[in-house]
């Protein structure tokens, strides 16, 4: 896996210190960058307050709940995480401080906040760290909030455009909707795969509109589909993978792997359903052997509590460099 020099140099320097800082190095300053980390982490209904559950049966985290999440942070030490189940601006700054990231979440949170809504109070968003990119731009992706059978709209999804060097990345953090995790589609005979299902029209035209705009593009986060169970016959992954425009081509991350998170607990489960899902632009740059499930260690993991998370983190590089 390709590393940045600047952060080889500073893990050697800093060894021991990464337990204790949120970022395991300063916001980077204005160079050309060789390669480019992507994260995505579902934080399990992230909470602003300590000792306060988000939502019934989401954990209640301490202030050494956070220290452990902090920990995981700096590991990943990504330029871009996507983040899920996170309770806004404020529960996200807990482990991305100001400082060193730049957070965006979609416009659902602002909506929620002024209205006082009644909802399940868990957004998408991105933390972004501070100096990496020339220009960056958030787009609320509303269209996948699509209502369910009762009435309820379900996440907005958010894209991210990052441009350095000239250069354009295209990003979609998407939470589709739970609870469908390999059963029909076509048809759909529960609330939740009828809801699963008419996600489907919106993500795929965001995947042909960004290949037709020759922008590489990643769609990532929780898609609650083990895409595995059926492979290319999955009625989500046929949908947004028809070969239609001519030449759109995705791949995904994990592939075909068993996830090692929760690995031996009631809490594992066999197939993957957070992903990184490519188009053929941006799979170009991918370093496949780079891609990391960053396990938590039996010391800090509580399968009851769900904590640190009840989903690890996955990341993968990018090389920015390559023409």
């Amino acid at each position: 896996m390709i590393r940045h020099a600047r952060q080889l140099c500073l893990r050697s320097l800093m060894t021991g210190c990464l337990v204790i800082i949120a970022c395991s190095r300063p916001p980077v300053v204005a160079e050309a960058i060789a390669e480019l980390r992507i994260a995505s982490w579902n934080l399990n209904n992230l909470h602003y307050l300590e000792n306060e559950a988000l939502r019934k049966d989401a954990p209640e985290r301490s202030a050494e709940d956070l220290d452990t999440l902090r920990r995981y942070v700096a590991r990943l030490d990504a330029d871009i995480v996507a983040l899920q189940e996170v309770n806004g601006p404020d529960a996200a700054a807990l482990l991305f401080p100001k400082s060193h990231y730049e957070v965006y979440f979609s416009a659902r949170y602002a909506q929620d906040r002024d209205q006082d809504s009644e909802t399940d109070h868990i957004y998408t968003g991105f933390a972004v760290r501070r100096g990496v990119f020339d220009r960056v731009q958030a787009v609320d992706r509303a269209e996948l909030s699509v209502l369910t059978p009762s009435g309820r709209p379900v996440r907005h999804g958010l894209e991210l455009l990052v441009e350095r060097d000239g250069k354009t990345l295209a990003l979609l953090n998407v939470h589709l909707k739970s609870g469908c995790f390999a059963r029909s589609l076509e048809p759909a005979r529960t609330p939740a795969c009828d809801t699963l299902a008419r996600q489907r029209a919106p993500l795929e035209r965001w995947i042909d509109q960004t290949f037709e705009s020759a922008v590489p593009f990643v769609v990532l986060g929780d898609f609650n589909r083990a895409f595995d169970v059926h492979g290319a016959r999955d009625h989500l992954w046929e949908e947004i993978n028809d070969g239609s425009p001519a030449g759109l081509d995705l791949h995904r991350l994990p592939f075909r792997r068993e996830p090692a998170c929760w690995a031996g607990t009631r809490a594992h489960h066999d197939h993957p359903i957070d992903f990184f899902v490519f188009g053929p632009r941006a799979w170009k740059l991918v370093d496949p052997d780079s891609f990391t499930e960053l396990v938590f260690e039996a010391k800090d993991a509580n399968p009851g509590r769900g904590t640190p998370s009840d989903h690890c983190p996955i990341a993968v590089t990018l090389d920015w460099g390559q023409d």
